[in-house]
């Protein structure tokens, strides 16, 4: 697996454009909350919790950013239960 590194060189290969980053700062955070929106259903009861497809990816895109490192993973956090929470 690639470490933060890795992946954060290979990002800024490809958006160094100023106009590219701007959209980005709107942009992403709007896909997010689609895909989350999308994903918040079907309800399924586990054990007296409420699960959906979106809890679900917020877990694992929650553990892989700790896995890549962990001040990376909290802003992540921070900012995918964010957009989670909408």
């Amino acid at each position: 697996m690639k470490n933060l590194t890795e992946h954060l060189s290979q990002y800024a290969l490809y958006h160094r454009d100023q106009r590219n980053i701007k959209t980005h700062y709107i942009g992403i955070p709007l896909i997010i909350v689609a895909i989350f929106s999308l994903l918040s259903l079907p309800l399924v009861s586990l054990a007296g919790i409420m699960l959906t497809p979106a809890l679900l990816l917020f877990i694992a895109t929650a553990l892989f950013y700790f896995r890549l490192d962990l001040r990376f993973g909290l802003v992540m956090l921070l900012f995918s239960g964010s957009c989670f929470a909408l």
